[in-house]
């Protein structure tokens, strides 16, 4: 079983519940239309006429006034307030219509939407003895007893339909929120099982291939100090050649099995801001090329979800490597991009370009990155048109 726990922020915020709402603005601009014309019509002078369609007009432009205003929490009660006393003056004009009552009617159904339980009934407590004193002034003693009665039921059932509309809204927003936790929740579950899988390709390189790489280096070992103490080693120079260039690739795989697995157990931006690792990528590029790298760093910067985030320096780390490698560029420009709803990576060399934009192994493995965060990679290259690598990512 959920338990639905609403914040404070969430019940203030209800205070514009009917900004919404837009059946009951259109009900409450009509019933204040309908009461006006017949208010209106029921008096023969024409000073109570203005008077009266006056206060109505002013009603109704309190009313759009207030279930719009961004700062209605904070004046609610000035709001019912000022309502009653139109209503008041209302009943000073004397029209002997008793319309007039649907007008607190419609105060009902906004008082229990914007306010909780005791709040809302204390307001609709006023609003049902303003509407007895409007009945009594207006009818008999008898006709105003029933109709006292009536109001009571009515009143009961506008307070409900108020109350009703609250809840569906408070619910509303707590399952809204609780999407939000949950989406949340899904991503931080992806980033640790994406921890999780990375620690056990670390753990199979490690276990499997570094043990047979580190077996096989330890033969060729053997097998060269075998030839080295015996007379073969003068008639066989050729294969202690072989034999020492394969123990050096033996070694290089080695270090580069280790690497692999200091990466698949590293977080490659470590506690660096996305901004951070990108820069620092950028300085090292600096110092063991010879190449000319800017990186511009435009919006503000904000926290992203680590799969972005991650995706995003490897773009960087693939454009610069390829810049580097095979680009034969004199200047590279990175540029971080941080958009309302998206992030922008672009990097741009003068290098001698290509006719072919599909890439190696390492451009077909950024683009499966992107594409697992619904982003879009784009490639533009022709020969000696230098060479431009773009990322859009939705944040």
């Amino acid at each position: 079983m959920i338990e639905i726990k609403y914040t404070t922020s969430m019940v203030k915020s209800l205070i514009l519940p009917l900004s919404n709402m837009r059946l009951i603005n259109l009900a409450t601009y009509v019933t204040v239309v309908v009461i006006g014309v017949l208010g209106v019509g029921s008096l023969t002078n024409l000073w109570p006429r203005l008077a009266f369609a006056g206060i109505c007009l002013i009603f109704a432009l309190v009313y759009a006034g207030g279930v719009r205003s961004e700062d209605f929490a904070r004046w609610a009660h000035g709001y019912f307030a000022i309502q009653m006393m139109l209503f008041i003056f209302l009943i000073g004009v004397r029209s002997p219509s008793g319309a007039i009552t649907f007008l607190l009617i419609v105060l009902v159904i906004h008082a229990t939407t914007v306010f909780p339980g005791r709040i809302a009934a204390r307001w609709v407590g006023l609003f049902y003895l303003l509407a007895s004193f409007s009945d009594f002034l207006t009818y008999d003693l008898e006709n105003a007893i029933g109709s006292a009665l009536l109001n009571t039921g009515i009143f009961f059932l506008a307070g409900m339909i108020g109350h009703s509309a609250r809840q569906a809204e408070l619910t509303r927003r707590a399952n809204q929120q609780l999407i939000e936790e949950l989406h949340v929740a899904q991503d931080q579950l992806h980033d640790l099982a994406v921890a999780e899988e990375r620690n056990r390709l670390a753990r199979e390189i490690h276990d499997g291939l570094g043990h047979y790489l580190t077996a096989i280096t330890i033969q060729i070992q053997g097998a060269k100090a075998l030839l080295e103490n015996t007379e073969a080693v003068s008639q066989a120079p050729s294969a202690l050649g072989a034999l020492g260039k394969a123990e050096t690739l033996l070694q290089e795989a080695l270090a580069d099995v280790r690497h692999s697995v200091r990466a698949l157990r590293t977080v490659p931006t470590g506690n660096k801001s996305l901004p951070a690792a990108i820069g620092n990528l950028v300085a090292e590029c600096r110092v063991t090329a010879s190449l000319g790298v800017q990186f511009d760093l435009l919006g503000t910067p904000r926290p992203l979800s680590s799969q972005v985030e991650l995706t995003l320096y490897r773009a960087a780390q693939e454009g610069l490597t390829n810049a580097r490698k095979y680009a034969q560029a004199n200047t590279v420009t990175v540029a971080l991009y941080y958009d309302a709803d998206k992030v922008r990576l672009t990097i741009c060399d003068d290098g001698q370009g290509s006719a072919d934009t599909s890439g190696g192994f390492g451009l077909l493995g950024l683009r499966e990155r992107v594409q697992l965060v619904d982003g879009i990679i784009d490639l533009q290259t022709a020969p000696n048109q230098g060479f431009e690598l773009k990322v859009e990512i939705p944040a």
